[in-house]
């Protein structure tokens, strides 16, 4: 049985940049490796799903564009607008990367090849699923986001068990 955690405490920042340095603290450069053995790659780029990152209407954004932008945004979000809860909870993903209690298989791939599920001690979408598609023997990380157990539940029965 998988030991439910408190989870991590929640990112405090007041700008863009400042969120942007505290994600490359957390995840860029560092060494995540799947239960199972795979390296799990992620990129700067990763930021704008991660965190929700709108300007506008947009939702798709170049990197070689944006960082500067957002690396010169030092007071509140500027022209930007993003999931604060989700931004927040960015401290999160080491641990659900690091210690999940499953890894599952979606049968119906529609965004990921696998789902690192963790379960936390709190209210509300107790769960957190790292979302990675497979590329050339490593994992990709694409998202991080809240899980009710009811679609938890759901996701068991059209998944596939990878681990434990």
């Amino acid at each position: 049985m998988a030991i439910i955690t408190k989870p991590p405490e929640e990112l405090v920042f007041e700008s863009l940049a400042e969120l942007y340095d505290q994600f490359h603290a957390l995840l860029i450069g560092k060494d995540f490796r799947s239960p199972r053995g795979a390296p799990i790659i992620i990129v700067p780029h990763h930021f704008f799903h991660l965190v929700k990152l709108q300007k506008g209407i947009q939702t798709e954004f170049d990197l070689a564009v944006e960082e500067d932008l957002i690396r010169a945004t030092i007071r509140g979000l500027g022209d930007y607008k993003i999931d604060v809860s989700r931004a927040q909870r960015l401290s999160w993903v080491p641990d659900v990367l690091r210690n999940p209690i499953e890894i599952l298989e979606p049968n119906v791939k529609k965004t990921a090849d696998e789902e690192f599920l963790r379960e936390y001690n709190k209210a509300g979408s107790a769960f957190r699923a790292a979302l990675l598609r497979r590329e050339s023997g490593s994992l990709r990380l694409i998202t991080c986001m809240p899980r009710r157990k009811r679609a938890v539940e759901k996701l068991r029965l059209e998944s596939k068990r990878l681990w434990p």
